[in-house]
């Protein structure tokens, strides 16, 4: 196990509400997940529009097993090349999945087993789909209650302000590294979530379920000769600065010059122009980032290789600077040691902690009564969309109880009162304040009537909207999300929205449903500066996504204009799903004909001829 880096061995209480779970992540060709949103249409987009809700991870045998989550364990089961069968297959189903599966496998299946109990946890099916929880996983019911959290898109993230800094990521048997990094300091992202002064330290987690420690503060040196001194070596900390380093360079390490004997990669064009022993000045001190760029481009995403490893680094990588600055050593692995820096245990092997493709940053300790959210599901998801989830000891709380918690409404100005009633906007639950996905600023949203409940934003390509007649425009504030509540069957609200800019007078709006996909509506106050009214109707199929004169309406929808690069559709089919379940090859997987399962084969195929050309960039 690489020091410091803990393989979470049991899958944890999966508890997130419908706006952030791991929503809607399926592979491409999947056709059960429209059967489930067929009976539970305002399901699209929540945690349970995942593989999830039919599969489960498992533990993999041998000298030393591993539990994966539901990614990893089909992945291990069924195999890459479908050698594990119908058998490895099943495995991977949870006895949700199997009771779908055996009562036919379509709509109809799903309303045979509502009434069932299939986890065995005192719950029926039906009362947890509901409640947003599982009803395969036992540990998921009604009675939990989740943390806090916020959800970040890496747009969000550029816009809160960067720092970048030249640095050296000393690893211990992959290959040294210098290397430019932007992003945003650790400490300032959890300040903006609202961290709670009773935090100790974070946890953050890679998607396939690699967590790493860090105390907000650095602690005292104990000493090179102390027994904890490695331990001390190994805590990384949140808050503060780093000390200042110099740039060790030597042909002998140089990878370019020794291709069989180097270990240290001087490539990076940020490397150009240094000189061995030149001080590493960085503008604002070197500090723990959460970073998007490396040399200027964003972080390639990070994928599963057919070893069922993580390669890549992004869309999002930890970095920590040296505590004790030092050399780039040999690798620990190599058997020449009478170099110029041999290998030493003690050194400071900063890259070990330096966690690729995070999706998860886990606020410690967890507020009492508050369970965690599925560590070893949510993630890959977040990993194509861009985005990171911070939960635990932050302040959860949401005056106006519109899903936006007060970190995020108050902003700079708690005394923003866009309707003028003399509440504050993020008091009055018939207004809401929420940071547009596509940067910095946020829409403002308020009904005369009703109540705002559930709002979020996201990204127009994000797997939670369905992409059906998604028209070739660009959409300058992603998508906005929404219910409101306390209506009449029937009623009409007209809704005044607040963007960050203005609204060009050629602007369209676009609603997304179930039924009909992206459906441009009519809106009003089109006069070119940035608000807009929008009339919606319960029970309207064009207006109200749940169709139905229930008193409530959902709207997810968006402003869309013309561009020469319009927004381009996530690789998925309507309804945030779409594809492939493994389930589906259930039934004919003995002869893996291509008929029944080419689809799948030949994803599974390319896949691993793309990860077989990803770079492993050192842990």
């Amino acid at each position: 196990m690489k020091r410091g880096i803990v393989l979470i061995v049991s899958i944890l209480v999966g508890l997130m509400t419908a706006t952030a779970g791991f929503c809607a992540y399926h592979h491409e060709g999947e056709r059960d997940a429209a059967k489930f949103l067929e009976v539970y249409p305002e399901k699209a987009g929540t945690k349970l529009d995942h593989c999830s809700l039919c599969h489960s991870g498992g533990t993999t045998t041998g000298s030393k097993p591993s539990t994966l989550g539901s990614c990893q364990w089909c992945h291990y089961s069924f195999g890459y090349d479908g050698s594990g069968g119908a058998a490895g297959l099943a495995r991977t189903m949870n006895a949700y999945g199997l009771a779908y599966q055996s009562n036919g496998r379509d709509a109809l299946a799903i309303q045979a087993i509502k009434n069932l109990d299939s986890d065995g946890d005192t719950f029926a099916n039906d009362v947890e789909i509901q409640a947003d929880r599982f009803p395969g996983d036992a540990a998921d019911d009604p009675s939990k209650v989740a943390a806090p959290f916020r959800v970040y898109t890496r747009a969000q993230l550029e816009a809160m302000g960067s720092h970048t800094q030249f640095l050296l990521l000393n690893t211990s048997r992959s290959g040294d590294f210098y290397a430019e990094y932007t992003g945003i300091p650790m400490e300032d992202l959890l300040a903006d979530a609202g961290m709670l002064g009773t935090a100790t330290a974070i946890r953050v987690y890679a998607p396939d379920g690699f967590a790493t420690d860090h105390p907000l503060d650095a602690l005292p040196d104990p000493g090179a000769s102390d027994p904890g001194y490695k331990s001390w070596l190994n805590s990384f900390y949140v808050r503060g600065f780093y000390p200042e380093s110099v740039y060790y360079y030597h042909e002998e390490a140089d990878q370019a010059l020794n291709l069989q004997s180097g270990w240290c990669d001087y490539s990076a064009p940020s490397c150009k122009g240094r000189n061995p022993g030149d001080t590493i000045a960085v503008s604002g001190g070197l500090k723990m980032i959460l970073a998007y760029k490396r040399e200027g481009a964003y972080l390639d995403a990070g994928i599963l290789n057919p070893q069922n490893k993580l390669d890549g680094e992004g869309p999002l990588r930890v970095v920590p600077p040296q505590k004790v600055p030092g050399p780039p050593d040999q690798l620990s692995t190599s058997t020449t040691q009478n170099v110029v820096w041999p290998y030493v245990d003690k050194s400071d092997h900063n890259a070990g902690f330096s966690s690729r493709s995070v999706t998860i940053i886990k606020v410690l300790p967890m507020p009492a009564g508050t369970t965690d959210i599925n560590v070893m599901e949510a993630g890959w998801s977040y990993v194509d969309q861009d985005k990171i989830i911070v939960y635990g000891a932050i302040d959860g709380t949401d005056s106006n109880g519109n899903g936006i918690l007060d970190s995020e409404e108050k902003g700079s100005d708690p005394t923003s009162d866009c309707n003028g009633d003399g509440t504050p906007d993020f008091q009055d639950p018939k207004t809401a304040g929420v940071r547009q996905a596509n940067g910095a600023g946020k829409i403002l949203i308020d009904t005369p009537n009703g109540a705002l409940a559930d709002v979020q934003a996201m990204n127009d390509n994000d797997p939670a909207v369905m992409q059906t007649g998604k028209p070739a425009m660009a959409f300058p504030y992603g998508v906005t999300k929404f219910r409101i509540t306390g209506l009449g069957n029937g009623d009409s609200v007209t809704l005044t929205l607040t963007f960050p800019g203005n609204v060009p007078v050629t602007a369209k709006y676009y609603k997304v449903t179930p039924a009909a996909g992206w459906q441009e509506v009519p809106f009003g106050s089109n006069n070119g500066d940035n608000t807009i009214t929008l009339t919606l109707t319960d029970g309207d199929p064009k207006t109200d996504a749940d169709g139905l004169a229930n008193g409530e309406i959902l709207d997810p929808g968006a402003i869309a204009t013309v561009s020469s690069t319009p927004s381009t559709a996530a690789a998925v089919s309507g309804g945030g799903g779409g594809g492939g379940c493994f389930i589906n090859m259930l039934g004919s997987l003995s002869s893996l004909s291509f008929a029944n399962g080419g689809l799948l084969f030949g994803l599974l195929v390319a896949f691993i001829g793309f990860a077989a050309n990803r770079k492993w960039i050192g842990r």
